[in-house]
Formats: structure tokens, sequence, C-alpha cells
């Protein structure tokens, strides 16, 4: 009974390998959309609050357009943790801009995108493993067919299926794989900026706790 169970879930997979193939996929386009516009976002609201911590501050470096606005945030969280090592009598001033900000989902929103990265890399990894998979299954089909010679239309059949299946999830694998090499270096910087915000407000209301 557990054979027979066991074999009709491998027939099924097998039937319908291409279109688990291709759900994954779609999956995938997903998590590249979703990352893409939580990136653009996440950056907008961190550029948005250093810009209205350093507020007051005559010293605040100097907004300049030709530069990237990752080189723009690096700016002021540097400018800011200068001043709160270096100034401490600031960081009231720091602590009042805080006050200002706009509340907003901002220390969760980076890490959902490290579970989007995470997810999307996993299923980078998955792509292979599932062309090797339907290789597998169609070899079996051919293997454990009833009778004892092998039909040659089925096992020209199950070479197709291998060989389709193990191309497939090859390219799709070498696709995601250079979209997530393009996102890594933009996650980690979004990331890394995320971590100096939050440090920097801590030592900021922590000092305030304080006094």
């Amino acid at each position: 009974m557990e054979a027979t169970v066991i074999s009709g879930i491998f027939s099924l997979i097998r039937e319908n390998i291409f279109v688990i193939i291709y759900l994954f996929a779609l999956v995938q386009v997903y998590l590249v959309i979703s990352i893409f516009y939580m990136l653009k976002k996440h950056e907008l609201v961190l550029s948005d609050v250093v810009d209205n911590l350093l507020k007051g501050f005559p010293d605040a470096p100097d907004k300049d357009s030709t530069q990237h606005r990752h080189e723009k945030i690096q700016t002021a969280l540097q400018f800011i943790t200068n001043k709160v090592a270096f100034h401490p009598e600031m960081r009231q001033r720091f602590y009042k801009n805080a006050q200002k900000i706009n509340e907003r989902p901002f220390y969760s929103r980076h890490y959902k995108i490290e579970t989007h990265t995470s997810v999307m890399s996993t299923l980078v990894q998955v792509f292979p493993l599932l062309g090797i998979l339907g290789t597998i299954l169609a070899i079996a089909q051919t293997a454990f067919q009833e009778g004892a010679q092998i039909d040659v239309a089925s096992l020209s059949n199950a070479f197709v299926l291998a060989m389709d299946t193990t191309i497939l999830g090859i390219s799709l694998s070498i696709i995601f794989m250079l979209i997530e090499s393009g996102f890594y270096s933009k996650t980690e910087r979004v990331i890394q900026e995320s971590h100096e915000y939050r440090k920097i407000m801590s030592e900021i209301y922590l000092s305030q706790s304080e006094s």
C-alpha cells in the first residue's frame, strides 16, 4: 500500500515537473520584484530620516546632487556618528530632531529585505535540484515499468524529459543567480546603513534616558 502511494506521488511529480519548475520561477520573479521595490523605498526612507536628523546643524554636509544616494546617507551617518561621539552636548539636539521624525516601520523593513533575499538565494539552488529530480523520475519510470522489455519509445521519452528538465533547471538557476549577484551589494549596503542608523538612534535615546 505504501509503495503504491509513493509510486503515485512520484508519478504525479513527474507528470507535473515542468509546472512545478515554472511555479518556483514565478515565486522567484515575485521575490525579485518585491526586493527591488523594497530596496528603493527603504533607501528613500533612510535618506529622509538622516536629513531630518541633520536639520539645524550649520556645519552639516553640503548637499551634492552628483553624489549617489548611498554616498549621501553614508556622509550624513558619519557626520552624526562623529558629533555624537566627540560632542556629547549635541545629542540633545539630535534627540529633538529624532522626536520630530514621523513614526514609520523602518526598523522592521530591512529584516523583511533580508528574509526575501535569503529565500531568493535558496531558490537559486533549488532549480538545478528540480532538474535532477526530473531526470531521476524519468529514469525511474523507464527502469521500473511493467514488463521485462524496455520500450524504445518510453526510453526516448524519458531521455527527452530528463534532458529538458535538467536544461530548464540549470538555465533558470543561472538567470536568477545573475540577478541575485546584482542585488547582493545593494542589499548589503542598505542593511549596513540601517544597522548604523539603529546604533546611532540607540546611543541618542540612551543618552537621554541616562540624563
